[in-house]
């Protein structure tokens, strides 16, 4: 049987008060980031109804083959939407452009980071990535993904020792930048996401004959449940 901690699934008005949304006033915002939904039972995170206010990450160590692991990335997706409308270019009466322009093309995400453990510093970090949502395009069809822990911030985490004897908050804010189609620089809002970061045990796990490290619904171990063995 699978052993799961449960992470708590709220329905859209709660999830949106969750989730802490910042404007800048230098730009209008109209491309928005919006709740965080819930992985269903397949890891397809396809389910624009449902979502998810807050995770949890075990660093407990866990042995595969002959190597130990520390899960390192927290993998969660968000809705989104581009509330930008086509805009066609016509030329004598002839469609040359359906609006294509005001799509967003999403190439850099930055990570801030605060965090309960007062001896871990954590920077700002960057990571590029590509994502496209189209002029218009609603959170019922869009989604965009985000590793939310970096490798800076993994390796001062993993690091510290607070973790061994209680939980530690890490409160996880990113910013996706890009550029409009028809060009043009353009950003999303802010938005935060918790993270519960615990390390149950410094003794790496490792599964008998017949088992095998549970990766729940996602296949990450430890993402939002205890690192354990299950049955293959």
């Amino acid at each position: 049987m699978r052993t799961r901690l449960r992470t708590p699934v709220a329905r859209p008005l709660i999830a949106t008060a969750m989730l802490l949304l910042a404007a800048c006033s230098a730009d209008p915002l109209n491309i928005l980031v919006l709740s965080a939904r819930a992985p269903g039972d397949q890891c397809e995170f396809d389910d624009d109804t449902v979502y998810v206010s807050r995770g949890s990450l075990d660093l407990t160590p866990f042995v595969v083959g002959t190597s130990t692991f520390v899960q390192n990335r927290y993998y969660q997706v968000f809705g989104w939407q581009n509330n930008l409308q086509p805009a066609p270019i016509s030329v004598g009466g002839q469609v040359i452009d359906p609006g294509t322009g005001n799509s967003f093309i999403a190439d850099s995400i930055v990570y801030e980071y605060q965090y309960s453990d007062p001896s871990v510093v954590l920077t700002t970090e960057t990571a590029n990535m590509h994502a496209v949502i189209s002029a218009g395009g609603q959170s019922t069809d869009n989604s965009v993904p985000a590793d939310l822990i970096q490798p800076q911030a993994f390796s001062a985490i993993n690091g510290s020792t607070a973790i061994d004897s209680s939980s530690q908050t890490l409160l996880v804010t990113f910013q996706i930048f890009g550029r409009l189609a028809a060009g043009g620089s353009k950003y999303t809002n802010k938005v935060s996401f918790p993270l519960t970061i615990r390390r149950l045990s410094t003794t790496p796990v490792s599964c008998p004959t017949g088992q095998i490290i549970n990766g729940g619904v996602c296949g990450f171990p430890g993402r939002d449940i205890p690192i354990s063995c299950i049955s293959e």
